[in-house]
C-alpha cells in the first residue's frame, strides 16, 4: 500500500494554514469587539463603521477561504455593531447640534 504524505510545504497545508490563522483572527476580533454594545458611547460613528467594515471583510474572507460555517461569530457581531450604530445615532440625535 502506497503512503501519501505532503511535504511542509504542501499547498493543502498551506491552505488549512491559512485557515486556521484567519479563525484565530476572527476569534480575537469578536474577543475584542464583542462587548460594543455596552461601550458603544466611547467610539465614534466613524470607529464604529471602520469595526463594521473589518468584520464584513473577515466574514467574506472566511467564506471565500471555505469556512463559512465558523464565521457565525460575525454574524452575531454584525448585528450588534448594527445595534450599536443605531443606539450611537439616536444619541447623538437627542444632544442636537453643537
Amino acid at each position: 500500500m502506497e503512503r501519501t504524505t505532503f511535504g511542509a510545504g504542501s499547498p493543502e497545508q498551506t491552505a488549512r494554514a491559512d485557515r486556521l490563522a484567519l479563525l484565530e483572527e476572527i476569534a480575537a476580533f469578536v474577543r475584542e469587539h464583542g462587548e460594543i454594545l455596552a461601550r458603544y458611547h466611547l467610539y465614534s460613528m466613524d470607529d464604529l463603521n471602520r469595526i463594521e467594515q473589518e468584520c464584513w471583510r473577515l466574514h467574506d474572507e472566511a467564506c471565500n477561504r471555505g469556512a463559512c460555517g465558523t464565521a457565525g461569530e460575525l454574524v452575531e457581531l454584525e448585528y450588534l455593531i448594527g445595534r450599536a450604530k443605531e443606539m450611537k445615532a439616536k444619541r447623538m440625535e437627542e444632544r442636537g447640534p453643537g
